[in-house]
Parts: structure tokens; sequence; C-alpha cells
């Protein structure tokens, strides 16, 4: 009997033991599950910011225009523009001849009073336009092929007016592309050269 009970309780607890093992199977294919998806998301995230650099402050769909860059535009693009009490400190262009173009939105604490959108120009005829004097600009389009014509929008920002101004040297996408103008200084005025005004220059201003 002693016997009997004896290989009765090592069954019991081998079978308990089975148990045991079986639940703790799942949690690994749990684990494994998990670790895809963390790799899926991951592999979303680089697709969407593949065009992200280090340090680059760039804001979400509904805030990028405050304090960020603007979506890029081009010929057939829609324009891009910065909220109401931003003006562009920095302007980014890339592919061929300049073709997409897009610029830094910067606050000044303050709200527009007016906007108002230049006579497109290019490099064919005159190649330059500047806001009225003591407004910044704070929008972007073009059209033509690879951005040929270039339009500003230039607003009033409230209780702001130009300070000590300069023109810029030319930039383009075989150079970097990138241009920051000095804290507390935005763009007011730009001008191109190049085939479909390919180099871009601009006439900054501090604002004060």
């Amino acid at each position: 009997m002693k016997i009997t009970s004896t290989l009765s309780l090592v069954s019991l607890l081998g079978s308990a033991m089975l148990m045991v093992a079986g639940c703790m199977a799942s949690p690994v294919d749990s684990a494994s599950d998990t670790d895809a998806d963390i790799d899926g998301d991951i592999d979303g995230d680089i697709d969407v910011d593949v065009d992200v650099q280090a340090g680059e402050e760039v804001g979400t769909a509904a805030d990028a225009i405050t304090n960020g860059w603007t979506a890029e535009t081009s010929d057939g693009w829609s324009p891009v523009s910065c909220d109401s009490g931003n003006a562009m400190s920095a302007f980014r262009c890339r592919g061929s001849d300049c073709d997409n173009i897009k610029g830094y939105c910067s606050s000044l604490g303050t709200y527009n009073t007016s906007n108002y959108w230049t006579s497109y120009f290019s490099e064919e005829g005159s190649a330059s336009r500047t806001c009225n004097y003591g407004d910044f600009v704070t929008g972007l389009a073009c059209t033509g092929s690879y951005c040929d014509n270039v339009s500003l929008q230039c607003s009033h920002l409230n209780g702001k007016t130009w300070g000590s101004c300069y023109w810029s040297g030319f930039i383009s996408e075989e150079n970097g592309g990138t241009i920051y103008f000095p804290p507390g200084y935005y763009i007011a005025g730009a001008k191109c050269d190049g085939d479909h005004c390919d180099n871009m220059a601009f006439y900054y201003c501090q604002a004060y």
C-alpha cells in the first residue's frame, strides 16, 4: 500500500509539473509577437522620419508651422505658410535645381495684422522680391518646372519692424541647400539665379 501511494504521489507531481510548464510556454510566444509588433512600428517610424535630421525640431501635421519646418512646396503643390505671429528664420531646398522648398517658422510672440503675396519672380525677368518695409516672409509658393517661379507671402507682425538688414549669399542643393539666419533675424525678401531659379539668396532683417 505504501508503494502504491508513493507511485501515485510521484505521478501526481509529474502531472502538475507538466501543467506548469505548459502555462509558462504561452508568455514566450506572446513576447515574440510583441517583438514583431515593435519591429514593425520602428520600421514605420523610419519610413516617416527619413527626411528628419538629428537635432531638428519638426512639429506634427497640426503644429509644424509654429516653431518648426513647414511642409515642402514645389510646382503644382499647395503653398506653405507659417501660423500667425511667426516668420521664416531659415530656408531649405532639395532636389534638382532646388526643386522642393520649405521654411522654418519662428514665433515672434505677436500676431499678424495683414498678409499678402508678392508677384512671382524668376531668373528670366525681375529676379527678386522684397516685402513692404517692416514686413517679413511667412509663406512660400512656386509654379513652373523645378519650382521656377517663386512667390513670397509677406505679413505685418504687430509691433515689429525692420532693424539692420543684409543680403545672404546664394545657396542651392549642390552646397547643402539650407541657410539659417542669426537669432532675431527673419527673411524679408529673396532673389534667384541659374536655371529654374536654382540658386537662392535672401534679404534678412532684424525684427524689433
